[in-house]
């Protein structure tokens, strides 16, 4: 058979599909960010399978006149199958019937173009080409949660906020016009760019098996995952690994995602450097990149029992807490923003984290770990064993009525000194101190308190005694003194009155001093100082002196 202008035309129609589809998938991989290596892999696979087809095809045509589209279409699966069944390295989890379906699906809209010659090329195979690669590029992004970019609406209508709010697919046009067309918008429209790669090659990596490991943070009690009264979950049962990956692939291989909440990062590492910390919300890890530890944003609490000496060798025990989270720079949380947090704090409090020894002979199974949230309890421990060493057991249990500002009592000093301490601390372990505080102090042995109740007893009871003693001779001295003031005035009033009744007669004087004992012994205060019997001496007086007053008026 002769080479006709016809078999030019279809071998040329033929050969563009080839450049138009090797370019195609060339593009697809630019625009997911997969390196040089991969795109020459499949560039020259693309291209080397179908100028072999387009060989086949023209052999075939020329000397058979086999160059209908059902004989193409053969050739074309042949041909696939055999080209994608060598590509890339040998895994196990590597799809290659995913490429094959790629390459099938771009020939079906090829050859359904190449009917209507060039002008179905233009305008059936180019659009589904390109409708096919936009879309993914498109529908990628709504694949993993991003967060919004701020962009300048001018005056187009925004989505609502109040309520339920139901996607609405005008609201996202809108957002998307306005992210292309206006120029205050270049720096999210170059964010949203990246962030619509990024998941472009997630998506192709997943869909081939060459993605690296997929995680998520979790915060929630799981019973099955915690241990006793533990409620909260450790770093290591928070990060939940989804999907397994390599991360030591190279063709096409894919970033590996960790989602995280709004208050949770994860610091990264290769296994030897320390690759910084990130988050919250999406985070893409590279080759080699692993997540090392998640990293609590919020405030942490620690309660924790310490056990200490006093000066004067008595063991206490006081139970102690301190409020603290990751360096936040004095930056406060932000309503649709994830927490913040220092960077550098981050990166200290990793390198802080402590590998002690529980056992002298040092053997690895007795190690263990304090990590970061561990360390407030490490250096609180350590600066409450040195405050006690200060104090002797009276001075901690010294009567508040001792001390005239409520503030100097001892808890209220211990408090305060913990304060200090953990300030002084903490900051460098990139930690801040959100407050801190202590129990009552109770010491070890409770038979202690019952032996230092019968001390305190015995002491007041010879303090009581004591006073009561000195109460009882103070009344002696005072009763003594009282007498002896009664008997200098009863001798005044008597010598007043016999000085005055000097002349009156023997008489007079009698019975005067008859009426003196007589006013004493009705007082009250001074009766009972008076001896017994003595208003019997006085009544018997003064009979004695009626009848010697009659027998002198009868004389």
């Amino acid at each position: 058979m002769k080479i006709t202008p016809q078999l030019l035309n279809d071998t040329a129609i033929f050969i563009t599909l080839v450049v138009m589809g090797t370019a195609a998938i060339v593009a697809l991989l630019k625009l997911a960010d997969f390196s040089k290596r991969d795109k020459a892999a499949f560039r020259k696979a693309w291209f080397r399978g179908g100028m072999f087809c387009v060989l086949i095809y023209f052999l075939l045509s020329w000397r058979f006149s086999l160059g209908s589209p059902a004989v193409v279409f053969l050739l074309i699966l042949i041909v696939g199958a055999l080209l994608f069944l060598r590509l890339g390295p040998r895994w196990e989890d590597f799809r290659r019937w995913i490429p094959y379906v790629v390459w099938v699906y771009f020939w079906t809209a090829a050859l359904i173009g190449w009917r209507a010659g060039w002008l179905g090329v233009l305008f059936v195979t180019l659009p589904t080409v390109l409708v096919f690669g936009l879309g993914l590029f498109v529908v990628a992004g709504f694949l993993l949660p991003f967060p919004k970019p701020e962009i300048e609406r001018r005056g187009l209508p925004t989505p609502p906020t109040e309520g339920i709010v139901i996607p609405k697919f005008k609201y996202e046009w809108y957002d998307f016009w306005a992210l292309m067309r206006y120029p205050e918008n270049k720096e999210a429209r170059k964010q949203w760019f990246e962030q619509q790669r990024k998941a472009l090659r997630s998506l192709i990596s997943y869909t081939l098996g060459t993605n690296y490991a997929y995680y998520v943070v979790v915060d929630e009690k799981i019973m099955r995952r915690t241990e006793g009264d533990r409620t909260w979950l450790t770093d290591e049962e928070r990060l939940i690994k989804r999907r397994d990956g390599d991360p030591f692939r190279e063709f096409m291989a894919g970033p590996g995602i960790i989602l995280t909440g709004c208050d949770h990062a994860v610091a990264i590492s290769t296994g030897i450097s320390f690759k910084g910390v990130r988050g919250p919300g999406v985070i893409f890890t590279g080759m080699s990149e692993t997540p090392m530890q998640v990293v609590d944003l919020r405030v942490q609490l620690r309660a924790f029992p310490v056990e200490a000496r006093t000066k004067d060798g008595i063991d206490i025990n006081v139970f102690t807490f301190t409020p603290f989270q990751i360096g936040t720079g004095k930056e406060v949380p932000t309503l649709g923003k994830g927490f913040p947090y220092r960077a550098s704090d981050v990166f200290k409090a990793m390198h802080a984290q402590q590998i002690v020894h529980m056992d002298p002979s040092q053997m690895p199974e007795d190690l263990q770990k304090h990590a970061w949230y561990d360390l407030p309890r490490v250096a609180g421990q350590r600066i409450m064993r040195e405050i006690i060493s200060r104090y002797t057991f009276d001075d901690l249990y010294a009567p508040l009525e001792l001390h005239a500002d409520p503030g100097q009592d001892p808890r209220s000093k211990i408090g305060k000194e913990l304060q200090e301490g953990l300030e002084r601390v903490l900051p460098e372990w990139g930690l801040q101190r959100i407050g801190s505080g202590i129990s009552n102090l109770m010491p070890a042995d409770e038979r202690l308190i019952d032996q230092r109740i019968e001390a305190w007893q015995a002491d007041w009871a010879r303090q009581i005694t004591l006073r009561r003693a000195a109460g009882q001779s103070r009344r002696l001295h005072l009763v003594e003194q009282a007498r002896a003031q009664a008997q200098i005035d009863i001798i005044l009033a008597i010598s007043e009155r016999m000085e005055q009744l000097r002349g009156a007669g023997v008489d007079a004087i009698a019975g005067h001093f008859i009426e003196i004992l007589q006013d004493l012994a009705e007082k009250a205060t001074l009766s009972r100082f008076l001896p017994q019997g003595t208003g019997n001496v006085i009544q018997s007086a003064r009979k004695q002196m009626g009848t010697d007053s009659t027998s002198h008026t009868e004389e």
